[in-house]
């Protein structure tokens, strides 16, 4: 590190970032060969200091740093990808450093030692908010909002609001900041276009904008929803998929994801696939994860059903966006789907009822499309997969269905975990099958042998010596122990003392009975699968052309979104085009863009009028449009029953909450907006009200008009 630091105190100014970088990125190279296969794999991009060089390479960089008078925004970013990186696991000392990296940068920054520029005060703002280090991010917002001659940067702006958001400071404030940001922009096109309502040069064509108006945009929206202000959220979300329909960014939907219900969320999810936006794999991952915490908890079966068919559309739709499944999305799906096959009787030892024999066939044959959609996404199922299909089959009673799961993990060389062998233990005893129990035992004397110092709990041995005796392997049973170390046999005989011949039915935990778990119709469970087959099969064929055409292969709604059509087509139809096109005011409207932040060029260009998902710009925004309609009266709806619920919560502690959630919104581990089932129960009724609701075409489009904000006369 000396002699980098001797090397570049030589270079000329102009040369110094560059080899900032450099010298930075020398002293953090060496993760590859020290870190292990893991990191390397899954951090190849990212840069992680080294155990035995971080003590000393950190306060060598930040002197670096407070000497170069030019660094560019690179190295703050770097800093800020290593604080992602570092916080994902328990190495406390290493956040300290380059949380103490950061500090100098900003001192440098506030000393004058080091130049502004905006887009590494776009990282320190993101860094503040998503470390957690709100106070020192506040001060620095402070520095920067009363430094002289400095204009408010769109390019940051958005990341300041978030951070003043989480920071508590109010959300007038915040939309004053927004306001004030608007205001400073050279003309008033930039404004205008940013404004709810705002009228579009032509709804048939893609207007280039920069990304520096989505990120204001993603500011204000996200502090609106945590701030509650739900309308406003929407609306803004309205102007991002009016301006940009196919190129919102992700972020606008993890907003949602957070911050509103899950159903509404999934609203917005469907939306953002069908114009072809982009959606990361750990939302993904978030939604279904959402969806089947709520099955689990569902009131009846049908709802449970309704939830993880809902699962299977939602993947449909993001592959019809063009995105990549992983294998943490086959096994949530796995796992959600064989937990949702109906509880049926255990069949005579040895042999199979006709309800059972048919419930494996139509089980095996999704599992089966589901693991080749997969495979053409590179992520084929591992022995966690299998050993959570075995253990929750097990437990439902579809026993022959375990072992069918069983035989083709080890067909594929897969060594199953201890307590799946287990698991297939038990399921040899009520089958009475003396070979999978050999099978199933022998997978367990190969994880001992992998570990010398391992040898089955006694646990194990009681299931293993109650299924022997099911399956008239005494003989086996003693060989097995015997084979055990003398101490480990002694502790093992004084454990299986007491243990008398289970019978097989007693070797598994107690099963719900019909009457706790709700009548379950086969017929109901025969259909969702041919329905899951089905959205598996258009996956898997439209996954060669890469973007689904949404347009000629629309994917039907989900039956727990079936909001019923506010109004009739033709009265929003009209409305919509009172509201997007000019008639009578064009000379209020901008007539050009001259060049500002939002458009480069000065001029919106003109781009293909169709979507990569086949829908035609004008389509587009007119479904868009629709869906926020539904969208703000769903809200307007959810949100009456959360008044009432937090009204009760006040009578109850006398207390009610006034801050935002301060959370990270990285953070994609945790349920933050769970659902109860009353809640889920208003949210149906609701939904049967509108159905059988009765509205002229005025009382609609009033209704409409005051949810959206919008000076509006007929």
């Amino acid at each position: 590190m000396n002699r980098v630091a001797a090397r570049c105190t030589k270079v000329h100014s102009t040369s110094a970032p560059r080899l900032l970088l450099d010298s930075i990125r020398s002293n953090l190279s060496t993760v590859t060969e020290l870190s292990s296969r893991r990191s390397q794999k899954k951090y190849q991009q990212r840069f992680v200091v080294p155990k035995k060089a971080r003590h000393e390479s950190i306060p060598q960089i930040r002197s670096e740093v407070l000497h170069f008078q030019q660094v560019t925004g690179t190295v703050v970013r770097i800093l800020h990808n290593l604080d992602r990186t570092y916080r994902k696991g328990k190495d406390h000392n290493s956040k300290k450093l380059v949380h103490s990296l950061v500090e100098s940068v900003r001192q440098a920054y506030v000393s004058g030692s080091l130049p502004w520029t905006s887009h590494a005060t776009l990282h320190l703002l993101s860094y503040y908010k998503e470390s957690g280090h709100l106070d020192e991010g506040l001060d620095f917002w402070k520095w920067l909002s009363r430094a002289e001659g400095m204009m408010l940067d769109p390019i940051y702006i958005g990341a300041a609001i978030e951070l003043l958001a989480v920071c508590g400071v109010g959300l007038r404030y915040c939309e004053e900041t927004y306001e004030r940001t608007l205001a400073q922009q050279r003309d008033i096109g930039s404004q205008y276009y940013l404004t709810p309502g705002a009228i579009l040069p032509d709804r048939s064509k893609a207007l280039t904008t920069s990304g520096t108006s989505s990120g204001l945009l993603q500011g204000i929206l996200s502090a609106r929803l945590l701030y509650g202000n739900w309308q406003g959220s929407y609306l803004a979300l309205d102007t991002v998929f009016a301006l940009r329909p196919t190129q919102a960014g992700p972020r606008f939907l993890d907003a949602f994801v957070y911050e509103r219900p899950i159903f509404e969320a999934l609203a917005v999810f469907f939306m953002h696939c069908r114009g072809g936006n982009a959606v990361s794999k750990v939302t993904l991952t978030t939604i279904l994860k959402l969806l089947k915490d709520f099955a689990k908890r569902a009131s009846h079966y049908r709802l449970q059903l309704d939830l993880v068919g809902t699962m299977f559309r939602v993947v449909e739709a993001y592959i019809g966006a063009a995105g990549q499944l992983d294998l943490i999305h086959l096994n949530v799906l796995t796992s959600a789907f064989v937990n949702a096959t109906p509880q049926i009787p255990i069949a005579t030892p040895g042999g199979s009822t006709e309800s059972q024999t048919s419930l494996q066939n139509t089980v095996m044959e999704v599992l089966v499309k589901l693991f080749a959609l997969f495979h053409r996404h590179n992520a084929s199922p591992t022995h966690v997969t299998f050993g959570d299909i075995i253990s929750r089959a097990v437990s439902l009673g579809h026993i022959n269905l375990a072992k069918v799961a069983f035989q083709d993990m080890l067909s594929l060389d897969m060594l199953p975990s201890e307590s799946t062998a287990i698991c297939m233990i038990k399921a040899a005893a009520l089958l009475q099958d003396p070979e999978l129990l050999k099978s199933a035992w022998a997978c367990i004397r190969k994880t001992s042998m992998a570990n010398p110092d391992h040898v089955p709990d006694a646990r194990r041995w009681k299931s293993f010596a109650a299924a022997a005796a099911s399956c008239s392997l005494e003989t086996f049973f003693e060989e097995q122990m015997h084979s055990l170390p003398p101490e480990s046999l002694w502790r093992i005989r004084s454990a299986l003392t007491s243990v008398e011949k289970h019978a097989p039915e007693q070797l598994l935990p107690p099963r719900p009975t019909p009457q706790d778990f709700g009548i379950v119709n086969m017929d109901e469970f025969e259909d969702f699968c041919v329905g899951v087959r089905s959205s598996l099969e258009d996956a898997c064929i439209l996954q060669t052309a890469g973007f689904r055409n949404f347009r000629e292969h629309p994917i039907d709604e989900p039956p727990i979104l079936a909001w019923p059509e506010l109004g009739k087509e033709t009265w929003q139809r009209k409305l919509y085009d009172d509201l997007t096109m000019e008639q009578s005011s064009k000379d209020s409207r901008p007539s050009s863009v001259e060049g500002h932040n939002g458009f480069p060029n000065g001029v919106p260009e003109a781009m293909p009028d169709i979507s990569n998902t086949g829908i035609p710009f004008n389509e587009l925004r007119y479904a868009n449009w629709k869906t926020i309609n539904n969208l703000l009266v769903q809200a307007e709806a959810w949100e009456r029953h959360a008044k009432a619920l937090a009204d009760t919560d006040i009578k109850d502690t006398g207390e009610q909450k006034t801050l935002p959630r301060k959370r990270d919104l990285n953070n994609t581990s945790a349920i933050l907006y769970p659902i109860s089932v009353q809640q889920f129960k208003a949210y149906q009724q609701d939904i049967e009200n509108e159905r059988v609701r009765s509205i002229s075409e005025a009382e609609w489009r009033n209704r409409i008009i005051k949810l959206r904000n919008v000076d509006y006369e007929a």
